[in-house]
């Protein structure tokens, strides 16, 4: 019996190393780097074994995308709970806020590495519950940025999703445009939203219904 336990013990330990391994080659390299060879390398385990962990490529890229986003949600909430409350602009609020919601690393590569790699997986049916599921964690993150650098109304507005989605669409549109520096221009656009759903709220007092 101890003999068979260390064995499953040994069997978990390579698959969990697998995974891990897997979702941070999704995180720092994109797609095309979770494969069973190249993973099995970063995990220490035989390639020859791989497949048996994880039989199909999809198996394995499913349980990258999975361990990559509680990856991601986990750095977005560490990122947003290390900031302290002190009034900050709309830029640099706006920057903070594109920090925390690609976690753990943001970078000029940020949209093929990791943007278009989360759309693709969103609109798999196969893998949009595991996009979805994190999707809260993470507006939650953004919410505490805005709430800790003075703009609360704008945090318990209705319009944080739309924030959360120019973020996407504009670095989106700025690599489809060529634009050298789509980061910047993403905060630039999310700065001026900022502004905008501050002034609706504080006019209209249109939040969301039981934001705090």
């Amino acid at each position: 019996m101890t003999g068979r336990r260390t064995v499953q013990d040994r069997s978990a330990k390579r698959q969990q190393a697998m995974v891990d391994a897997a979702a941070r080659i999704l995180i720092d390299e994109g797609p095309d780097g979770v494969t069973h060879r190249r993973v099995a390398v970063a995990a220490g385990v035989p390639a020859g074994s791989a497949t048996y962990y994880f039989p199909t490529r999809a198996e394995l890229y499913a349980a990258a995308v999975a361990a990559a986003e509680a990856l991601r949600s986990a750095a977005a909430r560490e990122r947003a709970d290390s900031l302290s409350r002190r009034t900050r602009s709309a830029h640099r609020t706006a920057e903070l806020l594109l920090e925390v919601l690609y976690a753990p690393a943001l970078d000029e590569e940020v949209v093929r590495r990791r943007l278009r790699p989360m759309l693709e997986a969103t609109a798999d049916p196969a893998l949009h519950p595991i996009m979805a599921a994190s999707r809260p964690a993470l507006l939650d993150a953004l919410r505490t940025v805005l709430k800790r650098s003075g703009w609360e109304t704008v945090a318990r507005s209705a319009d944080l999703e739309l924030a959360a989605r120019l973020l996407d669409a504009t670095l989106l549109y700025g690599a489809a445009a060529g634009d050298e520096h789509p980061v910047t221009s993403a905060v630039e656009a999310v700065a001026r939203l900022l502004e905008l759903i501050r002034a609706d709220a504080d006019t209209t007092g249109r939040t969301e219904p039981g934001g705090s």
